[in-house]
């Protein structure tokens, strides 16, 4: 992995691999509207430095970013500031994010464009433990432990009856972040 600031070239890739994603993300968002509804959790991210896990329960409907259980879902609380410090280097510290999901958080790496975005699904949009069974990214490759690659670092799992997925970017292929985020996904899965 290079360690010196990418060229003007890198940049242009990996601002083409972001609106590639960015256009999935709209895509998935056209999709769920018509299936389900999402609500963020409307909470400032924190970065998780004290690395506690968050639970969540049942969805209840309430705008308040709760869970049936009136425990929140905060993806910022998934990660600690140093495990994505170690893979991103210094960032923004992390916060809500776009995208599809009861909770999505973002840590971003401002000079070298590397982040790490986590978006935990509302609960039922996994039923019965599984993933749904189209990709809103396309074409995908099974992972281990039931992980899913989809295209532009995406990695699809499921924490007990939700849909979830990583974005790690560190690289301009996007195969070399895939050990990353399989760790991180057992990470995620055992702090909730």
């Amino acid at each position: 992995m290079p360690t010196s600031e990418p060229d003007d070239r890198g940049r242009a890739e990996v601002r083409g691999r972001l609106a590639v994603t960015t256009l999935a993300v709209a895509l998935t968002v056209a999709l769920v509207a018509t299936g389900c509804t999402t609500k963020p959790t409307g909470q400032p991210g924190g970065g998780g430095a004290d690395g506690a896990g968050a639970s969540v329960g049942a969805s209840d409907g309430a705008s308040d970013g709760r869970s049936g259980d009136g425990k929140k879902v905060d993806a910022c609380t998934l990660l600690t500031a140093a495990e994505v410090t170690a893979i991103i280097g210094p960032n923004d510290g992390g916060g809500p994010g776009d995208g599809v999901g009861e909770s999505v958080c973002t840590w971003e790496n401002a000079k070298n464009y590397h982040s790490i975005t986590v978006s935990i699904g509302s609960f039922g949009t996994a039923a019965d433990g599984r993933l749904p069974e189209d990709s809103a990214y396309g074409t995908t490759e099974s992972g281990p432990d039931g992980i899913r690659f989809a295209p532009g670092n995406v990695a699809e799992f499921v924490v007990g009856n939700r849909a979830c997925e990583i974005q790690v970017v560190t690289s301009v292929t996007s195969n070399s972040d895939r050990p990353t985020a399989v760790r991180l996904v057992g990470l995620i899965r055992s702090r909730m």
